[in-house]
């Protein structure tokens, strides 16, 4: 089984960049490695023969909710010396020791599983199209969508309230 290039690196820049997210102090440079996992993930969808997803993906994540976050970053305004102590040496060791722990487990259960040894098969005649979206996100997942959209909204709230205390 031959892994293609394009893929390998998309995917394995999105998984650096989703680290680099989570490891930044400052929230802009987060919000810029996020743009840089979302990219990665929408050239997966596209390795993946969904260029559908893809352009959703490009459109919603990276071009609306990642703006929502700079947006609600910038109005928060955060000086360097309000973005939280950092821990110890030890204490960042013992976190990277117990995350690569778990990722262990994650992996070597994932590795034993014999379901997922079995070759992949072909993506089904439309998969990732319009219409295939547009039933499965309006039809069992319409309920889960609209909850998505009102916590997006209480986000924005919470974040001008927020502002708005330190004036």
């Amino acid at each position: 089984m031959e892994i293609d290039p394009v893929f390998a690196v998309a995917a394995g820049l999105s998984v650096i960049a989703g680290l680099l997210m989570v490891t930044r102090r400052n929230p802009v440079y987060s919000a810029i490695m996020m743009l840089v996992a979302f990219l990665g993930l929408a050239v997966v969808y596209l390795k993946l023969d969904a260029p559908f997803l893809a352009a959703m993906h490009v459109l919603v994540y990276t071009g609306a909710i990642l703006v929502l976050f700079l947006f609600v970053i910038m109005l928060l305004n955060l000086k360097p010396e309000e973005f939280g102590v950092e821990y110890p040496l030890p204490v960042r060791g013992a976190i990277c020791a117990l995350c690569l722990g778990l990722f262990g487990l994650l992996a070597l259960g994932i590795w034993n599983d014999p379901a997922l040894r079995q070759p992949f098969k072909e993506t089904p005649p439309g998969f990732g199209d319009v219409k295939a979206v547009g039933i499965e996100l309006f039809g069992p997942y319409a309920l889960p969508f609209e909850l998505i959209s009102v916590l997006i909204l209480v986000a924005i709230f919470g974040g001008v309230v927020l502002a708005k205390r330190k004036l």
